[in-house]
């Protein structure tokens, strides 16, 4: 993979608002994003909306080499395009979309965003990077065992129809003068991690069958120079430790650098956060973001174990690395 001399990740979809904690120096808050951008007064009429859902754009450059990969696009088309709009981003100049993997508050406002970046770069279709298990229906469990259905990511026949040159693929990829790597399918190595549970799938015939592996889920990766390597996983049903060490089988020779997402530590698997922190330390990372499906406590006792290593995300955010 290419190593790039810098990289500029803003959250567009984020859980949270934070514009008040303490940052260090590379990150700026929605705040200060909008006073750069002329903001003369602070009003909620200028600022973004947190939901549920994750979305960031990342812009990784070389000398005048410069590529733009949207991840995920958060649950709704007008949080999302409230929140572009707002931060001021270019959509026009996004070279690809990819969807982590599916489920509606990372893929619902798909539809939405792939017009907005073909009203931006002239009508150019936008390479839309999909797994083929994305597509099923799935759900939740109750306690008296209906079934709760979650929204369907948007179809082949919809995202085509509204700029996209889908690509369907188990195959991971380097993508944009092999500048982003996208995973394949990510191996499941420990044992504690075991996706999403709980989790089902409807099945050809109707029937709903167990789905908490999830092998549709896939990470981002990017290489700065004197940085090293930076994973985008936007859920880690995987598992985030599953994830880190594919990607650093993947890629031996460059050492992990950070980590951004949602790490999903939250609900049923919090009972895996002593696990999770403890298997993190032998990444030795310098940088760890969580956010989205984190969890507060998660995110606590990350912050209590590598101390000022962990900057949450939030949306309005900007990284600079």
């Amino acid at each position: 993979m290419r190593a790039m001399d810098a990289a500029e990740i803003v959250f567009l979809v984020d859980n949270v608002t934070d514009s008040l904690s303490s940052t260090p120096r590379f990150v700026e808050t929605e705040f200060a994003r909008q006073r750069r951008r002329g903001m003369r007064w602070l009003s909620g009429g200028c600022l973004c909306c947190a939901a549920h859902g994750l979305s960031c754009l990342i812009v990784a450059s070389s000398g005048a080499s410069r590529h733009t990969l949207l991840f995920d696009t958060g649950p709704e088309d007008w949080v999302f395009e409230r929140n572009a709009a707002r931060l001021g981003v270019e959509l026009g100049a996004v070279d690809a979309l990819m969807l982590s993997h599916g489920h509606w508050d990372h893929g619902g406002a798909m539809p939405r965003a792939l017009q907005m970046i073909t009203l931006g770069n002239g009508g150019r279709p936008v390479p839309t990077f999909m797994h083929p298990d994305m597509f099923a229906l799935r759900a939740t469990r109750s306690a008296d065992g209906t079934f709760r259905p979650m929204e369907l990511v948007p179809s082949v026949e919809i995202l085509s129809g509204s700029g996209a040159e889908v690509i369907v693929t188990r195959d991971e990829q380097l993508l944009l003068d092999e500048t982003f790597y996208l995973s394949g399918e990510i191996p499941r190595v420990t044992g504690f991690e075991r996706g999403f549970p709980g989790q089902y799938r409807q099945t050809a015939t109707g029937d709903w069958e167990p789905d908490e592996l999830m092998p549709d889920e896939r990470f981002a990766a990017i290489n700065v120079a004197g940085k090293g390597l930076i994973v985008f996983t936007a859920c880690s049903h995987a598992g985030l430790v599953n994830v880190l060490s594919h990607a650093a089988a993947r890629f031996p020779d460059i050492p992990l650098y950070g980590v951004f997402g949602g790490f999903h530590l939250s609900g049923p698997t919090e009972a895996i956060i002593p696990q999770t922190v403890e298997a993190l330390a032998p990444f030795d990372l310098r940088l760890i973001a969580p956010g989205h499906c984190t969890g507060w406590r998660a995110v606590s006792a990350l912050a209590a174990a590598y101390g000022d290593r962990v900057v949450p995300s939030a949306v309005g955010k900007t990284f600079r690395l």
